[in-house]
Order: C-alpha cells, then structure tokens, then sequence
C-alpha cells in the first residue's frame, strides 16, 4: 500500500515538473536549457533509428513537431550560454541534414518503384 502512494506521488511529481518545463510562456526564465537540449539531441537521435522509408513518410509529423521545438528552444536559450547556443546550432543542423537525407531517400525510392 505504500508502495503504490509513493509510485503515485512520484508520477504526479514527474507530471507537474514536466508540465512546469512546458510552461515556458509564463516563466521563460525557469527553462532548463541544458536539460531541454539534451531532450531534443535523445527525440533526434530516435528519428535517426527509424528504418528509412519511415523517415520521409509516416514520421514528417513528428520531424516538424521536433523542428519547431528545436526553433523555440534556439530561441530561448540561444543568449544563455555560448557552449549551448553551439550545441542546439549543431542539432539545428543534423536535423536539417536529415530530412534533406530523408526527402533524397524517399525520391530514390519512388523512382526505383516507378521503373
């Protein structure tokens, strides 16, 4: 029994803390850059593990969401430290390379299917 109140506690801890980093509207100052950039590099590196034909297809939705939040953060957390402001440009980057990989990935593959 309280084992499941203190799993419950913690669940609703982990919500609100996440919900809280969310919130960067009200409190643009509370952002954690370092840790919302380490977030971004972890969904970048899960987009980079998908099968390919997944990568300009059935994944464009979570590529564009992944795109704006690398833009928001830039935005952010661009002025507050110069070895962050490099790291999220580089993701900004690879991000950008990928989809370029993905578009290229996917026309190859249409014209294969074609011929």
């Amino acid at each position: 029994m309280v084992a499941a109140v203190v799993a419950i506690l913690y669940a609703l801890v982990g919500i609100y803390a996440g919900l809280a980093q969310q919130d960067i509207v009200a409190r643009p100052a509370t952002v954690e850059c370092g840790y919302r950039i380490d977030l971004l590099r972890d969904r970048l590196v899960a987009l980079f593990d998908q099968r390919p034909q997944r990568w300009a297809e059935e994944d464009a939705n979570a590529a564009a969401d992944l795109s704006n939040l690398l833009r928001e953060t830039q935005a952010l957390c661009a002025g507050s430290d110069t070895d962050l402001g490099r790291r999220i440009d580089r993701l900004i980057a690879l991000h950008r390379e990928f989809a370029e990989r993905g578009r290229r990935h996917a026309d190859a593959r249409r014209e294969l299917l074609a011929l």
